[in-house]
């Protein structure tokens, strides 16, 4: 009976740091130059100043002069020699620039190289990746070492561990739960039980691996017992292990709530055996053996490339998941800084039915509408304090759901929700 695991979308990632590999080169002296990496917010010919959002620290400005050489580098390029001439007007706010400064101060002296890339050329990247990362591999982390990752991906009630081969270069990127973002990471972070999102060469004994994503996601079914809105956070019970926990939400957090009809046909496909599974007045809805539910939509945009030039990353997509479950229904889309659909992903119930995409049509509602006592399922991911979830997404009203399927453990849902987020998010950390 259990539901096929959604599938999800990682971030699209500005490896910024690969294109100055050169420079942290040990040398005989340190280099008198430094770096002003990010976003630019206003550029002024006139004035020959550019306003600039860094990647890191407070906004700042730059000056160029007219011995300042300018180069355009494509989304994505990392062979720096690969940049073509261009000129300060071609400069516009939303462009990503690498500004090579000759002082601490970048507010000082004019720059000597400022390389861009073109926003549309990021917009063009972000859809490129969107379409390479829907075909990616999905699944649990269930074994590591330096040379390999076996993963168990799973299809319905089919599962198959995969091997992952990781001995040569690959692009990890970890996520981030307290800033929403995909990072730099080291597959020495990565730990049994993470979800694992892969792109690379299929051979007969598993994947030459090329980019991995991965982080620590769970779902989880919980019982408010205060809120403080505030701080957007919610300490509750576990349902399943009766522990405390605390649900902090961020700006990007959707929070939606089961209509009666809706959380007892979910439950009924959970559980067929419920005579009423409202449980709240009325019939329990329909089975869920009636019905062809929605297919899913496709992962969105996210997902680390292959290195290359600075990038706005789009909208983290949520947790990696497993199987060949819907996608959520916009998150991750280009856009960076961007807002992003509600929650979707989620795998089919019994009969085809698409949880996930009976969640994405539920309204949406506010913090402050829950009350201590209230049920929750929640969707998002721990850091170093494994006692806070940071959620991506939560769905009121389930009390039907919690009562349907005691057998599924800590994940009310049976793996088959997974969500991408609410209304924004960051890209890349780096």
């Amino acid at each position: 009976m259990r539901t096929v695991v959604a599938s999800v979308c990682l971030v699209v990632f500005g490896a910024t740091g690969s294109l100055f590999a050169q420079d942290a080169a040990p040398a005989a002296k340190a280099s008198p130059y430094i770096s002003v990496v990010g976003t630019v917010s206003k550029a002024d010919a006139a004035t020959k100043v550019l306003s600039v959002k860094p990647d890191k620290g407070d906004d700042t400005t730059v000056k160029f002069d007219d011995r300042t050489s300018f180069l355009r580098i494509a989304a994505g390029e990392t062979d720096m020699k690969k940049a073509t001439d261009a000129k300060a007007t071609d400069i516009e706010a939303g462009d990503r620039v690498i500004a090579r400064v000759q002082t601490a101060d970048p507010t000082g002296k004019p720059a000597r190289t400022i390389y861009i890339t073109k926003q549309a050329d990021l917009a063009k990247r972000v859809q490129d990746t969107q379409a390479q990362w829907k075909n990616a591999t999905r699944g649990l982390a269930t074994a590591i070492d330096a040379k390999s990752i076996t993963i168990t991906s799973k299809t319905g009630q089919t599962s198959r561990d995969i091997v992952l081969d990781i001995s040569g270069k690959v692009d990890f990127r970890r996520y981030n739960p307290e800033s929403g973002q995909y990072e730099a990471g080291q597959v020495s972070a990565i730990r049994t039980g993470d979800q694992i999102l892969v792109l690379g060469q299929r051979g007969p004994d598993g994947i030459k691996a090329e980019s991995v994503g991965f982080g620590s996601f769970k779902t989880i079914g919980v019982v408010i017992k205060s809120i403080d809105v505030a701080n957007n956070t919610i300490t509750a019970t576990e349902a399943a292990s009766k522990k405390s926990i605390v649900v902090a939400l961020r700006a990007d957090t959707s929070v939606k709530k089961f209509s009666d009809q809706a959380a007892a046909m979910v439950a009924r496909m959970l559980n067929p055996t419920m005579a009423n599974a409202g449980g709240r007045g009325g019939p329990g809805g329909p089975g869920g053996g009636r019905g062809q539910g929605a297919p899913g939509g496709a992962p969105g945009a996210g997902g680390p490339p292959q290195g290359g030039a600075p990038q706005a990353g789009a909208a983290p997509g949520g947790a990696p998941g497993e199987g060949r479950g819907a996608g959520p229904g916009g998150p991750g889309g280009p856009g960076g800084r961007g807002g992003f659909g509600g929650p979707g992903g989620g795998g089919r119930g019994r009969g085809g039915m698409d949880i996930g995409s009976m969640i994405e049509q539920q309204p949406t509602i506010q913090l402050s509408e829950l009350k201590a006592g209230d049920a929750l399922i929640v969707t998002g991911a721990t850091g170093a304090d494994v006692t806070r979830l940071i959620a991506t997404a939560l769905i009121a009203g389930v009390e039907p759901i919690l009562r349907a399927a005691p057998s599924n453990g800590a994940d009310p849902l049976a793996g088959a929700w997974s969500v991408g987020g609410g209304g924004g998010g960051g890209g890349e950390a780096n």
